[in-house]
């Protein structure tokens, strides 16, 4: 009943107590939810007036190397292969271990044991989900507002929309969320086959309307993106005691931020954790690790 209700069933593989702490995020009487008006991506885009001018977009990152005075970090530019280098007293590494699997280190021992350890076994869990347009909220005829669905039904999860309640016009659903093997199963479909089955599905809960109403869908599968290679980190049994505590640990003059470091994976709220511990520990912190 449990796997069912709370989608645990493609989960089984997952560690208790991250899967405890994933749940603790999200349930609670003092748990507070806050939402960007305009979308998430106002956030990042706040910072823009200040670090424009400093921010060096399309560069991949290929090489960290550092010494006992600095770190440079090498990359390339996506859209014309040309390299760049920038040099600076510390780096702070951002990107999930995923990625950072396919970051040269130079030299290698500068980077602990136990975090190559941490950057080759961390575990990143798949996730899909598929958004569906349609031209009206019949959902709210149905008498929901907001809040989900729990099904068996390969969809798994079904989110409404908890803002323009009430107002005319069409409306976009999350009409599946999977993880894991759910969602591994979704990934291996095409866009055109993610979008029909999971209308099918919906059709099933709410009747044929949604067939008339449908307008177009859109899906994204986030172990198929480059940029993350994973949806979050969640660790599997036993990585929470071997992996855990040096996830985070600076190695020299490189430091690690990001969701992934910090209890709150898969959490906006993580982030933010993880770069005020960072900028903490830059500015406070003496230098440790290989050779300082």
């Amino acid at each position: 009943m449990m796997g069912v209700l709370l989608d645990l069933e493609s989960t089984m593989n997952d560690a208790f107590t991250g899967t405890i702490l994933q749940k603790l995020a999200a349930w609670g009487e003092d748990i507070r939810f806050h939402e960007i008006p305009g979308g998430n991506d106002l956030l990042p885009r706040a910072f823009l007036p200040q670090l424009q001018d400093e921010i060096q977009f399309e560069r991949k990152m290929t090489k960290i190397v550092q010494n006992k005075d600095s770190v440079t970090i090498h990359s390339i530019q996506s859209n014309t292969i040309d390299r760049h280098s920038v040099t600076g007293d510390f780096a702070i590494v951002t990107i999930p271990f995923s990625i950072l699997r396919f970051v040269e280190v130079e030299p290698r021992e500068s980077f602990s044991y136990h975090k190559w350890k941490a950057i080759r076994e961390l575990h990143y869990e798949a996730c899909t989900k598929i958004g569906l347009e349609f031209k009206s909220k019949f959902w709210e005829k149905e008498g929901i507002f907001g809040g989900k669905t729990v099904t068996d039904l390969p969809i798994r999860f079904v989110y409404y929309p908890s803002y323009g309640i009430g107002t005319p016009g069409p409306a976009v659903i999350l009409a599946s969320y999977t993880r894991e093997d759910d969602a591994l199963r979704w990934g291996g479909l095409t866009e055109e086959e993610r979008i029909r089955n999971a209308l099918n599905n919906l059709a099933i809960i709410h009747g044929e309307d949604v067939y008339r109403e449908f307008i177009s869908g859109v899906s994204f599968d986030w172990s198929k993106d480059p940029q993350s290679l994973g949806c979050f980190a969640m660790y599997t049994p036993q990585q929470a005691t071997e992996l855990g505590p040096y996830i985070a640990l600076p190695e020299g003059r490189v430091h690690f931020a990001g969701d992934h470091t910090s209890a709150m994976s898969g959490w906006v709220e993580g982030a933010i954790e993880s770069g005020i511990r960072v900028a903490y520990n830059v500015n406070e912190l003496p230098i440790n690790g290989y050779g300082f």
